[in-house]
């Protein structure tokens, strides 16, 4: 089951200046489904993540870890990305991508 796309997220292009610190230089704005949420805890194995909020992305948007996503002012940096497929399928149907946020970039 997809989810729907009824939100809009914008990957934020980054670039250094001279003391270091990131600055917005573009932005691409991308369909996508959000949950804001103030505690996820995911137990895979031995690994353990926390993520401020989820977000599905249709399989094409580009987004990949460490990204930044800006949705309604706060930015958030990409923790995982997980291809979504139906069994036996090889097509990525979406992206679950798990979120941090992330200090305010100028």
């Amino acid at each position: 089951m997809r989810p729907p796309m009824n939100h809009t997220a914008y990957k934020v292009t980054t670039t250094r200046n001279a003391y270091g610190d990131f600055t917005a230089s573009g932005e691409t704005a991308l369909k996508c489904h959000v949950r804001i949420i103030t505690f996820h805890n995911s137990t895979n194995a031995d690994e353990t993540t926390d993520s401020d909020a989820l977000m599905w992305f249709e399989p094409d948007s580009g987004v990949v870890k460490q990204d930044i996503i800006k949705f309604e002012g706060t930015h958030y940096r990409v923790d995982r990305v997980v291809e979504a497929r139906r069994l036996r399928s090889p097509a990525v149907q979406f992206l679950k991508v798990e979120l941090m946020k992330y200090g305010v970039i100028s």
